[in-house]
């Protein structure tokens, strides 16, 4: 189903067509996930991890060690962590307006978690939501013993910005509206920039708003929205940027 929104693409942009194919194929729409697509509408529905921890992590006192799971999805997931089955907030939470991800939508979303002490042995485990389907990794993380002292003391360490969530590509059809997320963390606490898909900053179009949380919003999708949109985390020591490719997709190039 999703290969045609890959052909309806090269067919219309001409000499854009390579941008959007390299873009399209983080997707990882190959035989695997196109043999799920191709039963019946009801198969629209699917999640696929595309990376995901090793089962066995080491965490070394004093550092700071990086989970990720990164997944594609129909509708766009979103990704939870859980230590020893508790869910884990690694980041600010600070938007009081939740939007739902259109059942409509596709996307590859990537989820890092911070860890920054483990005494004893933990589960850890990121936790895929996309609609009523769900899938999940794990890793069992060991490590070296920290005191609670150091620990409390670390809260207070300078950190440059990470960019711990984000979409790298995301599709839906013209008309919706959609959430990008961009989800830091740093200390002092990073701001966060958008760039549209020609390089500007987005405050200058009424259609998108940057949430307090880092979500960025665009208000009816439209086919010009087209192209790569850049999140920017800053603070004093550094910054970080991930960029999110946006297809807007014709009603009919979904169907089927």
């Amino acid at each position: 189903m999703y290969a045609v929104l890959v052909f309806v693409a090269v067919a219309l942009l001409g000499t854009h067509a390579s941008n959007v194919n390299r873009h399209m194929k983080l997707l990882d729409m190959d035989n695997h996930i196109e043999s799920k697509l191709k039963p019946s509408p009801q198969t629209k529905r699917f999640i696929t991890i595309t990376k995901r921890p090793a089962a066995r992590s080491t965490h070394v006192a004093g550092s700071t060690l990086e989970l990720t799971c990164e997944a594609i999805a129909a509708p766009a997931p979103s990704v939870h962590w859980f230590r020893n089955n508790a869910p884990v907030y690694e980041y600010d939470k600070e938007s009081n307006e939740i939007i739902d991800t259109n059942p409509s939508s596709l996307g590859r979303v990537s989820s890092t978690l911070l860890v920054s002490r483990n005494e004893a042995p933990c589960e850890y485990t990121c936790l895929i939501v996309a609609g009523s389907k769900t899938a999940r990794a794990s890793t069992i993380v060991y490590s070296s013993d920290i005191t609670s002292e150091l620990t409390e003391r670390s809260k207070l360490v300078p950190l440059a910005p990470k960019i711990l969530v984000s979409y790298k590509v995301f599709v839906d059809v013209i008309g919706s509206n959609i959430v990008l997320p961009c989800r830091v963390k740093g200390h002092p606490r990073p701001i966060v920039t958008w760039k549209d898909n020609s390089g500007n900053p987005v405050k200058k179009d009424p259609r998108m708003k940057v949430l307090r949380s880092g979500e960025l919003v665009i208000s009816s999708l439209r086919w010009s929205d087209m192209g790569e949109f850049s999140c920017r985390a800053t603070n004093l020591f550094g910054s970080a940027e991930a960029n999110t490719f946006v297809y807007p997709a014709r009603p009919n190039d979904t169907d089927g």
